[in-house]
Protein backbone atom coordinates (compact mmCIF):
# COMPACT_ATOMS: atom_id res chain seq x y z
CA UNK A 1 0.00 0.00 0.00
CA UNK A 2 2.82 2.20 0.85
CA UNK A 3 4.28 1.29 -2.28
CA UNK A 4 0.95 2.51 -4.52
CA UNK A 5 0.43 5.91 -2.40
CA UNK A 6 4.41 6.65 -3.11
CA UNK A 7 3.77 6.09 -6.94
CA UNK A 8 0.82 8.48 -6.86
CA UNK A 9 2.31 11.01 -4.86
CA UNK A 10 5.32 10.79 -7.56
CA UNK A 11 2.75 11.12 -10.26
CA UNK A 12 1.17 13.95 -8.86
CA UNK A 13 4.04 16.16 -8.22
CA UNK A 14 5.44 15.38 -12.40
CA UNK A 15 1.76 16.57 -13.38
CA UNK A 16 1.65 19.64 -11.45
CA UNK A 17 5.11 20.42 -12.72
CA UNK A 18 6.33 21.45 -8.94
CA UNK A 19 9.35 19.41 -9.15
CA UNK A 20 10.48 17.96 -12.63
CA UNK A 21 10.62 14.37 -12.50
CA UNK A 22 14.42 14.23 -13.68
CA UNK A 23 15.39 15.82 -10.22
CA UNK A 24 13.37 13.96 -7.93
CA UNK A 25 15.39 11.73 -6.10
CA UNK A 26 12.91 10.59 -3.05
CA UNK A 27 14.10 7.23 -1.79
CA UNK A 28 11.90 4.72 -3.65
CA UNK A 29 13.02 2.15 -5.94
CA UNK A 30 13.95 2.98 -9.70
CA UNK A 31 10.96 0.51 -10.81
CA UNK A 32 8.69 2.39 -8.76
CA UNK A 33 10.01 5.82 -9.99
CA UNK A 34 10.11 4.00 -13.95
CA UNK A 35 6.03 3.27 -13.10
CA UNK A 36 5.40 6.91 -12.07
CA UNK A 37 7.36 8.24 -15.36
CA UNK A 38 5.47 6.13 -17.60
CA UNK A 39 2.11 7.17 -16.11
CA UNK A 40 3.20 10.88 -16.54
CA UNK A 41 4.57 10.48 -20.31
CA UNK A 42 1.49 8.94 -21.15
CA UNK A 43 0.08 12.50 -21.15
CA UNK A 44 2.25 13.72 -23.38
CA UNK A 45 0.36 13.62 -26.86
CA UNK A 46 0.95 16.47 -28.97
CA UNK A 47 4.67 16.74 -29.45
CA UNK A 48 7.43 17.20 -32.66
CA UNK A 49 11.04 16.44 -32.75
CA UNK A 50 13.90 16.72 -35.48
CA UNK A 51 17.12 14.71 -35.27
CA UNK A 52 19.10 12.85 -38.00
CA UNK A 53 19.18 8.17 -38.14
CA UNK A 54 21.50 6.36 -39.67
CA UNK A 55 19.84 3.36 -40.63
CA UNK A 56 21.81 -0.43 -41.22
CA UNK A 57 19.83 -3.36 -43.19
CA UNK A 58 22.31 -5.89 -43.77
CA UNK A 59 25.22 -4.86 -45.45
CA UNK A 60 23.47 -1.00 -46.48
CA UNK A 61 23.24 1.87 -44.77
CA UNK A 62 22.03 5.26 -44.76
CA UNK A 63 21.82 8.65 -43.02
CA UNK A 64 18.53 9.82 -42.91
CA UNK A 65 17.29 13.28 -41.44
CA UNK A 66 14.25 12.75 -39.60
CA UNK A 67 10.94 15.29 -38.73
CA UNK A 68 7.85 14.23 -36.89
CA UNK A 69 4.76 14.98 -35.49
CA UNK A 70 2.53 13.48 -33.41
CA UNK A 71 -1.51 14.73 -32.43
CA UNK A 72 -2.70 11.90 -30.64
CA UNK A 73 -3.60 9.06 -32.99
CA UNK A 74 -2.33 11.63 -35.90
CA UNK A 75 1.48 11.73 -36.90
CA UNK A 76 3.28 13.29 -39.92
CA UNK A 77 6.54 11.46 -40.29
CA UNK A 78 9.16 12.78 -42.81
CA UNK A 79 12.37 10.99 -43.85
CA UNK A 80 15.16 13.49 -45.25
CA UNK A 81 17.37 12.06 -47.65
CA UNK A 82 18.73 8.88 -49.82
CA UNK A 83 15.48 7.80 -50.35
CA UNK A 84 14.58 9.35 -53.67
CA UNK A 85 17.04 12.09 -52.90
CA UNK A 86 14.34 14.65 -51.38
CA UNK A 87 12.97 11.88 -49.17
CA UNK A 88 9.66 10.99 -48.01
CA UNK A 89 6.50 12.00 -46.28
CA UNK A 90 4.04 9.42 -44.07
CA UNK A 91 1.07 10.67 -43.15
CA UNK A 92 -2.05 8.96 -41.26
CA UNK A 93 -3.52 7.40 -38.16
CA UNK A 94 -4.62 4.17 -36.77
CA UNK A 95 -6.56 3.35 -39.53
CA UNK A 96 -4.70 4.39 -42.56
CA UNK A 97 -1.54 5.45 -43.97
CA UNK A 98 -0.05 7.78 -46.75
CA UNK A 99 3.44 7.77 -47.90
CA UNK A 100 4.25 10.53 -50.22
CA UNK A 101 7.39 10.26 -52.69
CA UNK A 102 9.64 12.24 -54.01
CA UNK A 103 8.30 12.49 -57.34
CA UNK A 104 4.77 13.33 -55.67
CA UNK A 105 3.67 9.82 -55.62
CA UNK A 106 1.22 8.49 -53.33
CA UNK A 107 0.99 5.09 -51.87
CA UNK A 108 -1.68 4.17 -49.42
CA UNK A 109 -2.00 1.65 -46.71
CA UNK A 110 -3.14 0.73 -43.80
CA UNK A 111 -0.30 0.13 -41.85
CA UNK A 112 3.01 2.07 -41.77
CA UNK A 113 5.77 -0.18 -40.97
CA UNK A 114 4.41 -2.72 -44.07
CA UNK A 115 4.57 0.38 -46.28
CA UNK A 116 7.80 1.67 -45.49
CA UNK A 117 9.31 -1.95 -46.10
CA UNK A 118 7.43 -2.70 -49.16
CA UNK A 119 8.74 0.76 -50.86
CA UNK A 120 12.01 1.45 -49.48
CA UNK A 121 12.82 -2.23 -48.29
CA UNK A 122 14.28 -1.34 -44.94
CA UNK A 123 12.30 -2.34 -41.87
CA UNK A 124 11.33 0.44 -39.64
CA UNK A 125 9.41 0.04 -36.36
CA UNK A 126 7.50 2.88 -36.62
CA UNK A 127 4.34 1.97 -34.72
CA UNK A 128 6.58 1.45 -31.40
CA UNK A 129 8.91 4.45 -32.24
CA UNK A 130 5.80 6.31 -30.82
CA UNK A 131 6.60 5.06 -27.72
CA UNK A 132 9.84 4.42 -28.09
CA UNK A 133 11.23 7.88 -29.05
CA UNK A 134 9.06 9.24 -24.95
CA UNK A 135 11.51 6.79 -23.59
CA UNK A 136 8.56 4.46 -22.81
CA UNK A 137 7.91 0.57 -23.62
CA UNK A 138 5.22 -0.01 -26.36
CA UNK A 139 2.30 -0.37 -25.14
CA UNK A 140 0.80 -2.40 -27.44
CA UNK A 141 3.89 -5.06 -27.14
CA UNK A 142 5.28 -7.32 -24.74
CA UNK A 143 8.13 -6.15 -22.50
CA UNK A 144 10.75 -8.83 -22.69
CA UNK A 145 13.21 -7.22 -20.67
CA UNK A 146 13.67 -3.57 -18.84
CA UNK A 147 15.78 -1.76 -17.11
CA UNK A 148 15.79 1.89 -15.14
CA UNK A 149 18.93 4.00 -13.66
CA UNK A 150 18.42 5.40 -10.65
CA UNK A 151 15.52 8.33 -11.86
CA UNK A 152 13.45 6.05 -12.98
CA UNK A 153 14.45 6.15 -16.71
CA UNK A 154 14.62 3.72 -19.00
CA UNK A 155 18.06 2.66 -20.42
CA UNK A 156 17.20 -0.68 -21.69
CA UNK A 157 14.41 -2.25 -23.50
CA UNK A 158 13.94 -5.09 -25.22
CA UNK A 159 10.98 -5.31 -27.36
CA UNK A 160 9.60 -7.09 -30.55
CA UNK A 161 12.50 -8.62 -31.10
CA UNK A 162 14.64 -5.13 -30.77
CA UNK A 163 17.24 -4.15 -28.13
CA UNK A 164 16.77 -0.84 -27.17
CA UNK A 165 19.47 1.14 -25.52
CA UNK A 166 18.14 4.73 -24.38
CA UNK A 167 21.71 6.62 -24.24
CA UNK A 168 20.95 10.21 -23.47
CA UNK A 169 18.09 11.92 -21.85
CA UNK A 170 17.09 15.80 -21.93
CA UNK A 171 14.97 17.87 -19.87
CA UNK A 172 11.41 19.29 -22.17
CA UNK A 173 9.09 21.12 -19.89
CA UNK A 174 8.33 18.87 -16.58
CA UNK A 175 9.78 15.66 -18.34
CA UNK A 176 13.01 14.48 -19.49
CA UNK A 177 13.15 12.88 -23.04
CA UNK A 178 15.55 10.79 -24.44
CA UNK A 179 17.87 12.43 -27.33
CA UNK A 180 19.94 9.30 -28.05
CA UNK A 181 18.25 5.75 -28.80
CA UNK A 182 19.96 3.13 -30.13
CA UNK A 183 17.97 0.01 -31.89
CA UNK A 184 19.09 -3.07 -33.08
CA UNK A 185 18.84 -6.41 -34.27
CA UNK A 186 21.10 -9.08 -35.58
CA UNK A 187 21.00 -7.76 -39.12
CA UNK A 188 19.67 -4.38 -38.85
CA UNK A 189 19.84 -1.35 -36.64
CA UNK A 190 18.91 2.02 -36.20
CA UNK A 191 20.95 5.16 -34.35
CA UNK A 192 18.47 7.95 -33.50
CA UNK A 193 19.99 11.47 -32.30
CA UNK A 194 17.07 13.85 -31.60
CA UNK A 195 18.47 17.64 -31.72
CA UNK A 196 15.18 19.20 -31.12
CA UNK A 197 12.05 18.59 -28.56
CA UNK A 198 9.12 20.68 -29.35
CA UNK A 199 5.03 20.93 -28.19
CA UNK A 200 2.94 20.47 -30.95
CA UNK A 201 -0.13 22.47 -31.62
Amino acid sequence: MFKVLTILLLVSVTLTGCTPIWQARPDVSPEALGQARQIALLQLNNWKIQGRTVIRNKQEAWNVGLRWQQNKDEFHIQLLGPFSQGGVSIEGDNKSVIMTLDDGQKLKSTNAEDLITKTLGVQLPINALRDWVRGLPHQQSKVELIEYDDKGQIIHLVQQGWDIDFKRYVPFKQYSLPSKIFITQPDRSLRLVITSWKEAK
